[in-house]
């Protein structure tokens, strides 16, 4: 038997890179899965190919979260898995005061709001059971300052935060509803390409050599994959993180040992 068979498991953010891979990872541990995205055809076809059921879902908005709860007790009449992988860059490369509120409002919406609207939506599924697993997407940015990307490094920050409340709450009265942040460097996915693209129209190098300069700030001197994530999140909502809670975990190769940012 695999080690998730017969739990189920919403992954929010699921057509993206790391959400894409959390959900084929967690598909070939066992899970039966409920995967949401705003990428409608991207979400289908791996629905189609990891066997689940997808939703269209906007992770700001209060009224989707408890079409999606609907759905994954239906499935079951349980949730135990919760990734909440579902983020946008947002002011990535501008100038920290340069950022309008409305666009820090819109980071903040999916990057923090939407984390907290996903947990208060199905931690109480969970402590009703007394047992569950959550899995907050942050960033390693959440533990330095972002003066070029004010916004999504308030909302990452926020994410860890948040992490840490929720896994005191989960596990009030004897419950065992564990919650941890994974903060990923920088991995190979569409948000770091568009970094890249970003560096080198800025400074007037060549994609090839901006990805050569952020690599060198990386001791592994490449950017992880999808699956490198995959692989922590699988781990935590796990049995084998059954006395893990309220913990950050960096996946960034050793990125932010050696640098501040």
């Amino acid at each position: 038997m695999s080690a998730l068979t017969g739990r189920v498991a919403v992954i929010t953010g699921a057509a993206g890179g790391i959400g894409a891979a959390t959900a084929r990872r967690l598909a070939r541990d066992g899970a039966t899965l409920v995967l949401t995205d705003v990428a409608e055809a991207a979400g289908k076809a791996l629905a189609a190919e990891t066997g689940s059921t997808f939703l269209v879902q906007d992770v700001s908005d209060p009224d989707g979260w408890g079409a999606v709860v609907d759905v994954a007790l239906r499935l079951t009449g349980r949730i135990d898995i919760l990734v909440n992988a579902a983020g946008i860059e947002g002011d990535l490369g501008q100038a920290g005061l340069a950022t309008s509120y409305t666009e820090f409002r819109r980071v903040l919406a999916i990057n923090l709001d939407g984390t907290f609207l996903g947990c208060t939506a199905v931690m109480p599924h969970m402590v009703a059971e007394g047992i569950g697993a959550i899995v907050n997407i942050a960033s390693i940015v959440s533990f330095m300052a972002t003066p070029s990307a004010l916004s999504y490094g308030v909302s990452k920050a926020g994410v860890e935060q948040l992490t840490r409340s929720l896994a005191i709450i989960g596990v009030a009265d004897g419950g065992r509803v564990r919650c941890n942040s994974v903060h990923p460097g920088v991995i190979r996915t569409r948000m770091t390409d568009s970094i890249i693209q970003s560096y080198a129209a800025n400074t007037g190098i060549s994609e090839a050599e901006a990805e050569a300069g952020i690599n060198s700030a990386v001791p592994f001197g490449v950017r992880g994959a999808p699956e490198d994530v995959a692989a922590m999140i699988a781990f935590l909502v796990s049995d084998d993180a059954a006395y893990v809670t309220g913990a950050s975990f960096r996946v960034d190769g050793g990125w932010s040992v050696i640098s501040a940012g």
